[in-house]
């Protein structure tokens, strides 16, 4: 029995529309009265993430920004990675190469920063409110910027954007895609597997203590690293390749994490 549960969030634990069905909320809650530490880590905005932990009731540690932030249960941050600001101006200055298809977000601090509204922006907002702020990236302020990511209609729209960053930055940064139509950009290092390693030391536990849930290419270190990785019937084609042999279990809209929990710890 693994003494610590950790799911990402969108295409895991939420339904497509990016919310909890009741029967999720109802395991997470049985899981905390068992004395089973429960830990999301996602791409996620903290301020967005913690709005939805406050729904549930549940003390957790919140690992967010693909593990750029994580915080303790009381909602103090313990760990943050931002980006070189050195490199900022020159990461955004790309953008305008591919904006008439791709669509630029920053996490500065605790704002969710973007320059034109799109009618994709409200969905990720469903469950916690959480929402975005217009601003100008030619003049933003470098300092505090934990995550930069870009959201395009199709995977093929983002992939020559993509392949340029992987050229000009290589291991300067942590680049990865959440989704086939969303890549995304760190600081060198910060993944949720590596944040989750320093989460679960500081409460005496070891990465073969968790079992993890996932669906994107920016959990495979998460889901490869630990006693045991479950990875999502609606799972990224890439990810489930990169992971040949590991488990994988229903659809997030047929709230699967929820019920292989039950059926695991008896509930």
């Amino acid at each position: 029995m693994y003494p610590v549960v950790v799911s990402d969030l969108d295409g895991t634990l939420l339904t497509k529309q990016h919310e909890l069905s009741p029967r999720t909320r109802e395991v997470i809650q049985h899981l905390s009265e068992k004395g089973i530490k429960f830990i999301f880590a996602t791409g996620r905005h903290f301020q967005d993430v913690e709005r939805i932990r406050e729904q549930l009731g549940v003390d957790m540690y919140l690992i967010t920004s693909n593990g750029a932030r994580v915080h303790n249960p009381n909602g103090e941050m313990i760990v943050q990675h931002d980006i070189n600001p050195g490199l900022v101006h020159s990461l955004l200055s790309l953008r305008k190469f591919y904006e008439d298809r791709v669509h630029s977000n920053v996490y500065q601090g605790e704002q969710w920063l973007v320059e034109v509204e799109h009618e994709d922006l409200h969905a990720f907002s469903k469950e916690s409110g959480f929402t975005y702020h217009l601003a100008d990236f030619d003049a933003v302020e470098t300092a505090a910027i934990q995550k930069i990511f870009f959201v395009a209609k199709s995977h093929a729209d983002l992939l020559p954007l993509s392949d340029r960053f992987r050229e000009l930055y290589g291991e300067q940064l942590y680049m990865t895609y959440s989704l086939p139509e969303c890549f995304e950009i760190m600081a060198s290092g910060v993944c949720k597997g590596t944040a989750l390693a320093e989460v679960l030391k500081l409460k005496g536990y070891g990465l073969q203590d968790a079992i993890t849930f996932g669906d994107g290419m920016n959990d495979v270190e998460m889901l490869s690293s630990v006693g045991k990785g479950v990875v999502m019937g609606n799972a990224d084609p890439s990810l489930v390749n990169s992971l040949p042999g590991f488990e994988r279990i229903g659809h997030c809209d047929d709230h699967s994490v929820a019920e292989y929990l039950a059926r695991l710890y008896a509930l």
